[in-house]
């Protein structure tokens, strides 16, 4: 149960931090810019990781609450 819990907890917070970090803007006096604008495979692939963080964390939910 706990190794369950521990497995969530890192699918929430890697999830939230590939959604975070693919969404990032950078400000500065010419204005705000999307920090991946020269580089947009990455933010795709950020994205992309969040999706399947995003599902094994939800699984993963899923198994504590029905364990319960």
């Amino acid at each position: 149960m706990k190794e369950m819990i521990k497995q969530r907890n890192l699918f929430m917070s890697t999830t939230i931090m590939c959604v975070l970090l693919s969404v990032t803007f950078s400000f500065d006096s010419l204005g705000i810019h999307w920090f991946w604008a020269d580089s947009n495979p990455v933010a795709i692939v950020l994205a992309v990781l969040a999706m399947i963080l995003g599902t094994f964390w939800f699984r993963t939910q899923r198994k504590v609450k029905n364990s319960n």
